[in-house]
């Protein structure tokens, strides 16, 4: 993910972590331990966020586009090869 943000970050890929159903120290912690220190992390404490992007638990990743219209969701265990290419279509 780090990776992928750094080489299209410049094309307007903005990453934004979403924790909900955990506290603001886990997600503190998690920051630190993955060294995500180059995108927002965000607590969605009473998970009107998360119910907006359709996100019910807590390990995934959604896309959503410059229209705030979701493109496409992820659940854990992606890899690369899925993701790349939905956020090229996402930041052309």
């Amino acid at each position: 993910m780090k990776r992928i943000h750094s080489q299209y970050q410049e094309k307007g890929l903005i990453i934004i972590g979403l924790g909900f159903q955990d506290t603001k120290d886990n997600l503190i912690k998690y920051a630190k331990e993955m060294k995500i220190d180059d995108w927002a992390l965000v607590l969605d404490v009473d998970g009107h966020v998360s119910a907006k992007y359709g996100v019910v638990y807590g390990a995934g990743t959604v896309l959503i586009n410059r229209d705030e219209i979701v493109t496409k969701r992820f659940i854990a265990g992606f890899g690369e090869n899925e993701f790349l290419p939905e956020v090229e279509k996402i930041v052309k």
